[in-house]
């Protein structure tokens, strides 16, 4: 049996972020997905809400994440004891929507709590879920984490469109140059990231069958558009690294495009923000000949990211992909 690469340690990586939104939401996706967790890992995303999310709830008041409310009241991030300083705080930072939803999750609290969709209640060191055999993607948005590959690998969704999800890797899994060699004028359609990411990459983060489910993109060179249509005589990709474009529309601010490290990424020269948010990689050309545009702690740049395979030119990857969740 071939030893595939394991780009991602799930109890390792959980363990080494930083406590933050994006990690509840690691732990909530988790829970609601379970898919191929044993008991350790659920106690331990259990544990985690249970003993550490509470104190950052505001942080989700801040961002005005109104749709992930629901998720931290079913998981007990936000409890009865604590929703009534959170309702105050959302008043004074008015998020008039948010502060709506949690006076009327208090009135629920106090009247009928037994009909509220909140899980069991667990005992830190003890697991009360069962493990899921199947999730069910069909219903995810903007911002949902799906976990796929073997292991599995949280992927952050961009969009869903009838099923078929655009999805990027929440993390930057690896730290890879450009082009192994310096070129001038060096597009996607020529580099070598592309022949990697779509050979032993591709293979190494989706299983077989998820790899059958994606669908194979086009990048025209002339205007860096993405397409369906596979012009005859090109290969598609199904692998890609985003735009310039989309990671202006799919990510709305500089906090939501900073990408956390993973433990594996760091093996080699990774460029980082204070060993925590990574450079990644874009694919559209920078502003000099032998340039490429990136993403630092959030903001897109094209300078200092000459692509020849030197000490100066790891920064990291994101892979994107179209998956089809709904192919049979």
């Amino acid at each position: 049996m071939e030893n595939k690469t394991i780009y991602y340690n799930e109890a390792v990586d959980f363990l080494r972020m930083e406590n933050c939104p994006e990690k509840v939401e690691i732990a909530i996706s988790r829970l609601e997905y379970p898919l191929g967790l044993d008991e350790e890992m659920i106690v331990m995303y259990q544990d985690y809400l249970f003993n550490t999310a509470p104190k950052i709830a505001q942080q989700f008041i801040d961002l005005n994440r109104l749709a992930v409310f629901p998720l931290l009241v079913k998981y007990r991030v936000i409890k009865k004891a604590n929703v009534i300083k959170l309702t105050e705080y959302a008043r004074e930072k008015r998020k008039m929507d948010i502060m709506s939803y949690l006076m009327d999750v208090g009135n629920q609290f106090r009247t009928c709590p037994k009909r509220m969709d909140i899980v069991a209640k667990f005992t830190p060191g003890k697991s009360e879920l069962p493990v899921a055999s199947q999730p069910d993607y069909s219903l995810v948005k903007s911002g949902d984490i799906v976990w796929l590959g073997n292991p599995l690998m949280p992927w952050q969704v961009l969009e869903n469109k009838s099923g078929r999800l655009l999805v990027i890797s929440k993390y930057v899994i690896d730290c890879l140059p450009f082009e192994d060699f310096y070129k001038r004028n060096t597009f996607w359609g020529q580099s070598s990231i592309r022949k990697r990411l779509n050979r032993e990459y591709l293979s190494d983060l989706l299983t077989e069958q998820e790899i059958g489910r994606v669908v194979p993109v086009f990048i025209n060179r002339e205007d860096d558009s993405l397409s369906f249509e596979i012009p005859q005589g090109e290969t598609g990709d199904k692998f890609f690294l985003l735009s310039v474009k989309e990671a202006k529309r799919y990510f709305r601010d500089n906090r939501h495009r900073s990408a956390p490290v993973v433990k594996y990424a760091t093996r080699s020269m990774l460029w980082t923000v204070f060993d925590k948010w990574a450079h990644w990689w874009l694919r559209t050309p920078g502003e000099l000949d032998a340039d490429m545009f990136y993403v630092r702690d959030g903001e897109i740049m094209s300078i200092n990211s000459t692509v020849q395979g030197s000490y100066f030119e790891h920064f990291g990857v994101r892979p994107a992909m179209y998956i089809d969740m709904e192919q049979k």
